[in-house]
């Protein structure tokens, strides 16, 4: 009996890879987007974190800009990835 015994479609599922929540950091600059697919976090809280700095065009963690990022928006969205992945903390 496999993991996902008496659910349907659960014979033909490959339950071999453990499979964990992750977090994509997504970054739109002129209306495209240029996030690849290891921008990934094990925290949503970090991710936002680096989400609002690359808005924002902070210098460093104690420092506001002076002139607000324009036409950058980025943010995070939940992704599964395997749990060999290699995830930013």
């Amino acid at each position: 009996m496999g993991l996902f015994y008496g659910f349907p479609g659960s014979r033909n599922m490959d339950v071999s890879a453990t499979m964990i929540m992750a977090f994509l950091l997504v970054v739109v600059i002129d209306g495209e987007v240029v996030t690849t697919d290891d921008m990934l976090f094990r925290s949503i809280y970090t991710c936002n974190k680096y989400a609002n700095a690359v808005e924002r065009g902070e210098s460093a963690s104690d420092r506001q800009p002076y002139v607000w990022q324009e036409n950058i928006s980025a943010y995070c969205i939940p992704k599964m990835a395997s749990d060999e992945t290699e995830l930013f903390k």
